[in-house]
């Protein structure tokens, strides 16, 4: 039988994220932790009831971070290697979702991703929110730990 603890419901907004083993930054927001696979459905001649549903292919969702800007370039200067046909640079990391103590929960781990885009905080003199970026990241699948 589950303990109470392995039951307990946690919060969705403390996570942080790992790349190439360096922690750059805690985010806002992240999406695209899914994967999906195309169905074949085929139908067989004399069985009218229903079809056959077989798996195809798979594919991971890009993820997609927002996060508060702040002095460091390092997610930056990584995108801008993409920009300049520096393609070599493809880096595994972690997504880690901890408890309000800060103690990790659970991990998304990813690997061979690279900056797809990034997109720049609207800036507003009128507003006091947060300026906000966001990077989407491809990548070769997730596991989870």
């Amino acid at each position: 039988m589950a303990t109470d603890e392995a039951l307990n419901p946690y919060g969705n907004y403390y996570f942080s994220l790992e790349i190439g083993g360096v922690e750059v930054a805690h985010f806002m927001e992240c999406q695209g932790l899914k994967s999906s696979s195309q169905v074949f459905e085929i139908e067989e001649g004399g069985l009218n009831s229903r079809t056959h549903k077989r798996p195809g292919q798979s594919r991971w969702e890009n993820i997609v971070l927002r996060y508060a800007t702040n002095a460091s370039t390092h997610l930056l200067q990584w995108r801008d290697m993409f920009l300049r046909d520096q393609f070599g640079d493809r880096r595994d990391g972690t997504i880690t979702l901890m408890n309000n103590a800060g103690e990790p929960i659970r991990a998304w781990s990813f690997k061979g991703a690279w900056p797809v885009s990034w997109e720049g905080p609207q800036l507003n003199s009128g507003s006091s929110e947060l300026a906000v970026e966001t990077l989407e990241l491809a990548h070769e699948g997730l596991s989870v730990a």
